[in-house]
C-alpha cells in the first residue's frame, strides 16, 4: 500500500534575477517550476541556485502557451505566481526626474504581469515593487494593478513594509501586494522591530551579517570564497575613506578632500558613507559594492562591501551563486528580493493555502468567468487588460 506525500505547491517567478525570491520561496515550502529572466548572467545564477532554467526573454515575447509548457501545469494548478516588475522608474530617488520612453515602458510591465496571471491562473500572487509606486506620479498604475487582479476573480491585501522588521539585516523598506482567489490574503506578520520592548525580536544588524567575515585591505580577497573579494579604490578614494567614521559620509570630509561637484550641492549624502556596525544596513541597490554609488562603504575597513557581504545583507542562502562581472553579480544582489523576506511571504501564503484546502470546496474564480464590468462604467483595468493582448 502506498500513501501520497503531502501536495507540491508550486512557484513561477516572473523577473527571477538570480533567484533571491525563489530562494526564499524554496525555504518556506514551494517548488519553482517555471521562471522568466531575461538578462542572460541572472538567468544562469538562477538555474545554478535552483536547478531550473528560466525561460530567457524579454517578458513581453513570452507567450502564454509558453510559459504554462516550460512549468508542466495547466491553467489553474500553479499555487503561486510571483512577480516584481524592475522598480527604478518608481523609485522616490527619481520622484523629480522627468519620465523617459524607456520609464513609460517599465512602468506597463505590471500589464505583462496581469497578462500571465489571466493565463496562469494561480491561486494565489505576490507582487513586490517599490513604494513610490503608491506617489501621486505613479498611482495610476498600481490601482490599474489591483483592480485587474479584481477582475480576475483575486481579493488582495497589500501595505509598505520594511524587510528589517522580518530579519532581513537591511532597511528595504516596500509595497507587498498578496492576492487570492481561493481564500482570504494575508500579509506576513513582522517578527523584528528597532526596540526590543515591542515583544518581537530586535532588528538585525550589520554586525550580525557581516561581522564574522575575514578582514580585507584594498584588493585583497578571501582565497576561499570566490565572492569575498575587496576593490581597489583610487589612492584619493582610500584619503577620502580613511576620513570618514563610522556612519558617516561626505559631509565629514575636510575641504580639500570634497569633490568638486559636491562643494555646493546639498544633497547625496550618502555618497562615501560608512555603515553603522549596530543598524541594519541602508538599502543595497545595483551599486551596493561601489562607495560612489551610497552608504556602501564598510563600517569600520577603508573599502567597499564585497559581493559576499551584500549577499549577507540581502539574506541570501551561503551557497547562493552569481554570474558575471562584478557590477554585473552586485546588479543581481541589488534588484533581488531578500531571500528571508521572500520566505516569510511564502509562509504567508502557504497559511492561505492550507485553510483552503482544509475547509469545503466552493467554486472560485478558475471555475468561474471572471467578473463583468457594469455596463458603461470605464475602468482602466479593462484598458490595461485589452492593452496586454498587443504585446509588442
Amino acid at each position: 500500500m502506498t500513501t501520497e506525500g503531502p501536495p507540491t505547491r508550486t512557484l513561477i517567478d516572473l523577473f527571477a534575477g538570480c533567484g533571491g525570491g525563489s530562494m526564499g520561496f524554496v525555504a518556506a515550502g514551494f517548488k519553482p517550476v517555471a521562471a522568466i529572466e531575461m538578462d542572460r548572467n541572472a538567468a544562469e545564477a538562477y538555474e545554478a541556485n535552483l536547478g531550473l532554467k528560466p525561460i530567457v526573454k524579454n517578458i513581453r515575447r513570452v507567450t502564454d502557451e509558453e510559459l504554462l509548457l516550460k512549468s508542466g501545469l495547466r491553467a489553474g494548478s500553479c499555487t503561486l505566481l510571483f512577480g516584481c516588475p524592475p522598480c527604478q522608474s518608481f523609485t522616490l530617488l527619481r520622484k523629480a526626474s522627468k519620465a523617459t520612453s524607456r520609464d513609460r515602458r517599465r512602468n506597463t510591465l505590471y500589464i505583462e504581469y496581469l497578462r500571465l496571471v489571466r493565463a496562469v491562473r494561480p491561486r494565489h500572487i505576490a507582487f513586490e515593487n517599490v513604494p513610490g509606486m503608491l506617489s501621486p506620479r505613479w498611482r495610476p498604475h498600481f490601482d490599474a494593478l489591483i483592480d485587474g487582479l479584481s477582475e480576475l476573480g483575486y481579493r488582495s491585501e497589500w501595505d509598505e513594509i520594511d524587510a528589517a522588521d522580518f530579519g532581513v539585516p537591511q532597511r528595504r523598506r516596500r509595497l507587498l501586494v498578496v492576492a487570492s482567489r481561493v481564500g482570504r490574503p494575508q500579509l506576513p506578520q513582522p517578527t523584528h522591530a528597532e526596540k526590543t520592548g515591542s515583544g518581537r525580536k530586535r532588528h538585525r544588524t550589520v554586525r550580525d551579517a557581516i561581522g564574522d567575515c575575514e578582514r580585507l585591505d584594498v584588493g585583497e580577497r578571501d582565497l576561499s570564497d570566490p565572492y569575498h573579494a575587496a576593490r581597489n579604490h583610487t589612492e584619493i578614494a582610500l584619503r577620502r575613506l580613511r576620513a570618514i567614521p563610522e556612519g558617516g559620509g561626505r559631509a565629514d570630509l575636510p575641504e580639500e578632500l570634497q569633490l568638486t561637484c559636491h562643494k555646493k550641492h546639498n544633497g547625496h549624502y550618502d555618497i562615501y558613507g560608512r555603515m553603522w556596525w549596530d543598524r541594519p544596513a541602508p538599502t543595497l541597490t545595483s551599486g551596493c559594492t561601489n562607495v560612489t554609488r551610497g552608504r556602501f562603504a564598510h563600517p569600520e575597513q577603508d573599502r567597499a562591501i564585497t559581493l559576499r557581504e551584500a549577499m549577507l545583507l540581502q539574506s541570501f542562502p551561503s551557497g547562493a551563486q552569481l554570474r558575471g562581472t562584478t557590477d554585473e553579480m552586485a546588479l543581481q544582489i541589488g534588484n533581488a528580493i531578500p531571500a528571508l523576506l521572500a520566505q516569510r511571504v511564502g509562509e504567508a501564503v502557504m497559511a492561505i493555502e492550507e485553510a483552503a484546502t482544509t475547509r469545503p470546496r466552493v467554486a472560485d474564480a478558475a471555475t468561474r468567468p471572471a467578473r463583468p464590468h457594469d455596463a458603461g462604467t470605464p475602468s482602466r483595468s479593462r484598458a490595461v487588460i485589452s492593452l496586454a493582448s498587443s504585446r509588442t
